[in-house]
């Protein structure tokens, strides 16, 4: 696998800059967006906001850059699947800018509202907020976690990585999706629990990262011939 020992170190690089973009700058917008008086906050706090969004802009661009590396890789194994995960993490990508474009269109409003007292600026304002959360569920939540469920099959069955990272991130993934799913469907989790339910493939993929910063992939015997063998089922 010497052929792609730079691509899987560009990819350790880019899952943590995708990582690191999408807590920073998730942050810094939705905070502001979360408060009760929010059309005054976001104003107050334009410099945070414009900074978090600039930062989601880098987490859709590697966001879609992983799977573009990762594609030749992956094909090899299964090009459909590997499809696959390119269009669930374009779609997540492309679903981050929307959030992005939803959180600058709040903060004209607050502007507004703020500089001319404008009427009728708070049902515009609650609706883009609304669309904001919505589009954080879709995109960084569900497309991410089918994502992680495709590509960690893939990597399970190319043996590209260690059996228990790949099982790992499976589980991880799938934790996730159910809890977006319940999300969907109306169901509250409080912080804590939101928090569980993200942990594992969070604290996975910078685990990943590291290793293929590190190790790269493994020889994977996938790329002669071989059968293929799904991921274990309880």
């Amino acid at each position: 696998m010497n052929e792609y020992k730079g691509t899987a170190r560009t990819i350790g690089v880019l899952f943590i800059i995708a990582s690191v973009t999408a807590i920073v700058g998730g942050s810094l917008v939705a905070l502001p967006l979360e408060e009760s008086n929010y059309l005054v906050e976001v104003a107050d706090k334009d410099a945070q906001v414009i900074t978090g969004v600039l930062l989601l802009m880098v987490q859709a661009i590697a966001v879609i850059g992983i799977a573009v590396m990762f594609f030749p890789v992956l094909k090899r194994r299964n090009e459909g699947m590997a499809l696959g995960f390119i269009g669930a993490r374009t779609i997540e990508g492309v679903l981050v800018v929307a959030g992005a474009v939803c959180a600058l269109a709040v903060l004209t409003l607050s502007r507004d509202y703020g500089q001319t007292g404008a009427v009728g600026v708070e049902a515009l304002g609650d609706t883009l907020v609304a669309a904001y959360d919505w589009i954080y569920l879709l995109g960084p939540m569900f497309f991410f976690s089918v994502s992680a469920l495709i590509l960690y099959t893939l990597l399970y069955r190319a043996k590209l990585v260690p059996a228990w990272l790949s099982i790992w991130g499976f589980v991880g993934g799938g934790l996730l999706l159910m809890r977006t799913v319940l999300e969907l469907y109306g169901v509250e989790f409080s912080a804590a629990m939101q928090g569980l339910f993200a942990a594992p493939i969070g604290l996975n993929e910078m685990v990943l990262a590291i290793w293929l910063i590190v190790k790269g992939f493994n020889a994977a015997p996938c790329f002669t011939s071989q059968p293929e063998k799904d991921l274990p089922t309880g």
